[in-house]
């Protein structure tokens, strides 16, 4: 039963093309009306965000980032804070990564993260992690209004 009024819209940042595709298949061959994006760093992110809603062709705001730690030039946890002190400053963020470390975690919650996950190298593994993910954010959750 979903409660989501609208197309669900995730937007993945990560460096790695394997991880990126392993998590949209996993996503979109579980949630097969959700919107997936990507982007490559905090940078690429933050262009995106600007360009969100701006003219017909942009795309919308996303629901839910989904930000590894392990980027180049700045890592996961800047990036997380400077969204947090940027007007994206609602968007709920879940770390996506593959350090299952007490202090990454710690630090990510402590930096405003939402949920910290922890990448499957196998099939399976990211099916069952995207359905947890999207069972609990899309259809259980609300999430705030895309502005």
């Amino acid at each position: 039963m979903t409660q989501v009024s609208k197309t669900p819209m995730l937007l993945m940042v990560d460096d790695d093309d394997e991880d990126i595709y392993l998590t949209r298949r996993a996503f979109c061959g579980y949630c097969n009306e959700l919107i997936f994006d990507h982007v490559h760093s905090g940078v690429e992110m933050f262009d995106y965000l600007a360009r969100c809603g701006t003219t017909s062709e942009a795309p919308a705001v996303p629901d839910m980032i989904l930000l590894d730690i392990n980027l180049p030039k700045e890592n996961g946890f800047t990036i997380l804070v400077q969204l947090r002190n940027s007007s994206f400053s609602h968007l709920p963020v879940s770390m996506l990564t593959t350090s299952s470390a007490a202090h990454d975690i710690q630090q990510a919650y402590q930096l405003g993260a939402c949920s910290y996950l922890c990448k499957s190298p196998d099939k399976q593994g990211m099916q069952d992690v995207a359905r947890h993910f999207c069972d609990y954010w899309f259809n259980f959750v609300k999430l705030p209004i895309a502005a």
